[in-house]
């Protein structure tokens, strides 16, 4: 899910517009191991079934605002049992129940829907569940049900996530439980088109002024990614051609206001799609289809096989479709561990953006990522998973969770980092099922040879970022050669004390640059380097891999500036990266900013205190949601009483 309503998010750079099938099988014979899962989830829910089937069939009136549903549960007992529950929201009125076609009891209070069986049931015996109801639907956390407007025409749709299905339909609402499959059969007036999960069997109309889709989806699925999204869609398709002879619908249900302005990214959704296949294995659900079914809210959710969206870029479009691996496919068991959904998802817009634009724009991208997550509070690992806010913190699940599988590439570098990905989603435990963190880091372990426990214990459940504080020096070794010592310690925190990780540093001499690489496991700790030339500069973490704030202490006293200088940006002319170099000789807050000839303000590229030093900073040509025009250009930069500028070209 892509939340924009709840979380401001400031991105430095957006960008301009620019298989075989896999069969499910063997579902039966995982039932043992499916019902492990359910055990010790410390979650609501019943834990004593084992959701196997769902089918919604829902009459919807918008005015006046009103569902009439007849939904089936099959379900299994885990253990022998002579009563149930589902949840089920107290607003909507339970009308009877049938089990197994035969009237029954029960009790609807507390937002649940006990069940009294006519006899004890034994473990795996099928109870086939259908219950009549009727109401007008709640609509908590982020809007689960919503009767809405867009363009003076009624619009009706579900958003589930977290705590929101049993809002509107009886079912087990933990996503430790997915059910095998589910039909959406769906009643609404003529004038609408309801679009729901998997694939379109057939449109009835009903001779009344009133038409039933229905829709079946013959994968396993959360409850929560069941969804629904009825209006006067324009219905416009692409095509994945995922081998020479096969192919799949991309079916986009977008406003009519929309379809104009949305249609350019639309189409770019089977590029995404084959990029993400490249990287992740092939799209879980090619029997059915994916797509996007516009609605209200203004974000995204990935609903399986049809996300809905409440606006098209290719950041949330991207962000939506990697969840049908990461979130769909493969489902967290509790919400404890939802950065396997949105640190996954905010990660692979990344490397959309890397396959279609370069890695220059990945590290732009990640480098945004890594300064919002450095104002995350608390372990990515969700402690209070009864707060919505909590579970879906930006800077936390999403920008820090992406944050780590960057640093987790860095770690093994980038052939085994997607052998881990593509692993991970094809793990027959996980595939079609649930996973937490420890799932993915079995895999990782797997697959990379190594042992991970102290960075996804650090990571994912202890708290901030390594605070780095640095002093280095050199001394002549013999002919050109120095000795360079770097001192590096880290700030007390809270948990970890500090943080283990592998580190590169890059020394820069009047011969080369050289690099290496040190795994700093200590929280005061002390490297020596033998480097070719007389040393002028050393960076810790050139690439900006790790998430940190680095205080550089003392630095050689002849690299110290003698005076506050501009220096003239390279390359120049450039497209899309130039470089700008400015020296500092105190203690100063530096801001840079860049303005077009008539001084507008088009970036601002620092605003930070640094210490006395010279530093780099790189400016693309790629700002707000535009390509900068060819032109001239000024760059400025204030530190304390100093202020200069420059003129700098860009040149297409």
């Amino acid at each position: 899910m892509k939340i924009y309503s709840y979380v401001i998010i400031i991105f430095l750079l957006s960008l301009p517009a620019l298989a075989q099938i896999n069969v499910i099988s063997g579902l039966e014979s995982k039932q043992f191991a499916h019902i492990n899962k359910l055990q010790n989830v410390l979650y609501p829910g019943d834990s004593t079934i084992d959701i196997r089937y769902y089918k919604l069939d829902l009459s919807l009136t918008f005015s006046p605002q009103n569902l009439i549903g007849a939904v089936t549960v099959n379900l299994k007992p885990v253990f022998p049992l002579s009563q149930f529950f589902l949840d089920l929201q107290d607003k909507l009125t339970v009308d009877s129940i049938t089990i197994n076609g035969i009237a029954n009891q029960f009790a609807h209070t507390n937002n649940r829907l006990v069940v009294t069986l006519p006899r004890v049931y034994n473990s795996g015996e099928l109870i086939s569940t259908l219950i009549y109801y009727h109401g007008i639907p709640g609509s908590s956390g982020f809007g689960s049900f919503t009767f809405g407007y867009h363009n003076s025409e009624p619009v009706i749709y579900t958003l589930s996530e977290p705590y929101g299905a049993s809002d509107w339909f009886p079912c087990k609402d933990t996503p430790a439980d997915k059910a095998d499959s589910s039909d959406q059969w769906i009643t609404c007036t003529s004038d609408l088109y309801a679009v729901s999960n998997g694939k379109l069997m057939s449109i009835t109309n009903n001779g009344n002024g009133t038409t039933t889709y229905k829709w079946k989806n013959s994968y396993p699925i959360a409850q929560y990614l069941l969804s629904l999204a009825i209006t006067n869609y324009t219905i416009y398709t692409n095509y994945y051609k995922y081998s020479p002879v096969d192919s799949m619908p991309v079916v986009h249900h977008v406003y009519p206001e929309t379809f104009s302005l949305a249609k350019d990214v639309l189409d770019k959704t089977p590029l995404m799609i084959q990029i993400f296949s490249d990287r992740f294995g092939p799209y879980p659900f090619l029997k059915e289809k994916y797509g996007h079914a516009q609605f209200g809210w203004p974000g995204g959710m990935e609903h399986q096989t049809c996300s809905s969206m409440g606006s098209f870029s290719e950041d949330i479009v991207s962000h939506e479709l990697s969840h049908q691996w990461f979130g769909d496919k493969i489902t967290p068991k509790d919400w404890h561990h939802i950065w396997l959904n949105e640190g996954f998802a905010t990660y692979s817009t990344g490397l959309y953006y890397e396959a279609v634009y370069g890695p220059s724009v990945l590290k732009s991208y990640m480098d945004t990522q890594m300064q919002i997550a450095l104002s995350a509070v608390g372990s990515i690992y969700v402690q209070d998973i009864t707060s919505v806010d909590e579970i879906f913190s930006s800077a936390r699940s999403y920008s820090k969770g992406s944050v780590v599988l960057h640093m987790l590439r860095g770690i093994v570098g980038d052939t085994v980092f997607f052998k881990i990905l593509k692993s991970y989603i094809a793990d027959p435990a996980l595939a079609y099922n649930v996973a937490v963190t420890e799932d993915f880091q079995r895999n990782a372990e797997k697959v990379s040879g190594l042992d991970l426990g102290y960075f996804f214990n650090e990571w994912i459940y202890g708290v901030n970022y390594p605070q780095y504080g640095l002093t280095w020096k050199y001394s002549p070794a013999s002919a050109n050669l120095y000795n360079v010592t770097l001192n590096l310690s880290q700030q007390n925190n809270p948990n970890p004390s500090f943080f283990t990780m592998p580190v590169k540093i890059k020394i820069s001499t009047a011969v080369s640059d050289t690099f290496f690489a040190v795994l700093n496991n200590q929280q005061t700790q002390q490297f020596t380097f033998t480097v070719l030339g007389r040393p002028t500069g050393l960076i810790l973490d050139p690439d900006n891999i790790v998430l940190k704030t680095i205080n550089i202490i003392d630095i050689p006293d002849e690299l110290k500036p003698e005076s506050f200088q501009l220096k003239q940006n390279y390359p120049n002319p450039f497209n899309p990266e130039t470089n700008i170099e400015f020296s500092i000789t105190s203690r100063s807050v530096v801001t840079i900013k860049v303005f077009n000839e008539i001084g507008e303000e088009i970036a601002q590229i620092m605003n930070e205190e640094k210490l006395p030093g010279t530093y780099t900073v790189q400016f693309s040509s790629t700002q707000g949601n535009k390509s900068l025009p060819s032109g001239i250009y000024i760059y400025q930069i204030k530190a304390g009483t100093y202020t200069a500028s420059k003129k700098m070209m860009i040149l297409k």
